[in-house]
């Protein structure tokens, strides 16, 4: 018999490897071409390739695997550890694998509360991403911004498949029931889209058409100049009134529209610059005309003020137009002049209005007589009846002057 080369093992001479298993020694296999350390290195090789299983699945036991996935490796394990053709500490390595398999039920029990907290989180997450598409699928389609909407609606149909693909598996039947939601608010949201861009490109194409009559129009008038004007604001007005193509064709449309107004404004603006050059001359007569009536302002006489007024903007309308960046601040100078002899006129009818008149001779008629009244009554009077008749008295004396003015 051959020395031992293992306390677990050994070879006998007749080539058989014998491990030595609880109590007794049982034969494991033959190694009949090589020798007895030959023999025993090859058993103990195989010894060494349970050994790694077993280490394989304590790792994925820390590790957490499934633990299906793992009960069957175990259980695997178990059975190849009953009478294993190896040579080693197979008692060792049958505890190992024994404690494997006591830890299961804990692993399987922690991973089932994982599973339903794990259920619950996507059922809850589809259920948010189907609220969602339902959410854009119930707008009002007047007022949805399409090309939001669209990327919006894209986005959330790839967040499902995602969510479907690595998520948790959900249960057939709810799942059928959130995709069926999904899909209608989907389907319904892409059949207003549809109908949405259909009625644009039809408004859009009588746009163009009804746009590019106007441009035509609007380009013929370039030879009238600035005369063509009024025609062209008429047009403008048609074309606001028009319906709106898409921005970009409609972006191109009024740059051919508003080119040729430009034409005319150009024109406009050349004629008015002759003009004011030619008028140039009239802006420091007013100028000067202003500043010789400045003492308007200065007149208290309403008939007067009145006259010089009269006289002004005679020769003021008479010398002619100036130049329009200079009409505003002429006329604001005027507007003084204007306001000054105005506020004269208010206060003379204020002065001397008839009823106006009338009502205060009445009103101081009486006060005399009220106040001949109280003369009369102190005379006789005496103690605090005397004293209240004396300060009425002085009231009805202020009043007067007020009134007399």
């Amino acid at each position: 018999m051959a020395a031992d080369a293992n306390p677990h093992g050994r070879v006998d001479d007749d080539g058989t490897v014998l491990v030595h298993d609880g109590d007794t020694w049982r034969p494991v296999g033959s190694f009949p071409d090589g020798t007895p350390e030959e023999a025993l290195a090859y058993f103990e090789r195989k010894f060494s390739e349970l050994e790694a299983k077993v280490t394989l699945a304590e790792q994925r036991l820390a590790a957490k695997a499934p633990s299906k996935d793992l009960s069957t490796q175990v259980e695997k394990l178990l059975q190849e550890l009953v009478e294993p053709s190896a040579v080693g500490d197979l008692a060792a390595l049958r505890e190992r694998a024994q404690s494997l398999n006591e830890a299961l039920p804990a692993l399987v029990e922690a991973q089932a509360q994982e599973n339903v907290a794990a259920l619950e989180e996507a059922l809850a997450t589809r259920e948010a991403i189907v609220a969602e598409m339902e959410k854009l699928a119930a707008q009002d389609v007047a007022t949805i911004r399409w090309k939001a909407a669209g990327q919006r609606m894209t986005e959330l149909f790839e967040q499902w498949q995602n969510h479907q693909q690595t998520g948790p598996r959900i249960p057939k039947k709810t799942a059928d029931v959130l995709w069926g939601r999904f899909r209608t608010a989907k389907n319904s949201l892409e059949k207003s889209r549809r109908a949405h861009f259909q009625e644009l490109e039809s408004k859009t194409k009588e746009s163009k058409s009804v746009k590019k009559a106007l441009i035509e129009q609007a380009e013929a008038l370039a030879p009238q100049g600035a005369d063509g004007i009024a025609a062209y604001q008429k047009l403008l007005t048609q074309w606001k009134g028009a319906p709106r193509a898409q921005r970009s064709v409609e972006d191109a449309l009024w740059s051919k529209f508003k080119a040729a107004g430009d034409v005319l404004y150009q024109q406009k603006a050349e004629l008015d610059a002759k003009e004011d050059k030619a008028n140039a001359g009239n802006l420091e007569l007013k100028r000067s005309l202003l500043k010789d009536f400045s003492d308007i302002l200065t007149l208290h006489d309403r008939d007067a003020a009145t006259a010089r007024l009269r006289l002004f903007h005679e020769k003021f309308g008479a010398i002619g137009p100036v130049p329009k960046k200079d009409l505003r601040a002429l006329d604001q100078e005027v507007k003084k002049f204007d306001a000054h002899v105005r506020t004269l006129e208010q206060e003379f009818w204020s002065k001397n209005d008839p009823e106006k008149k009338a009502r205060t001779s009445s009103m101081a008629q009486q006060l005399v007589e009220a106040i001949a009244d109280l003369e009369s009554k102190i005379e006789g009077a005496s103690g605090k009846g005397k004293a209240e008749l004396e300060a009425e008295l002085e009231t009805k004396r202020a009043w007067l002057a007020v009134v007399e003015g």
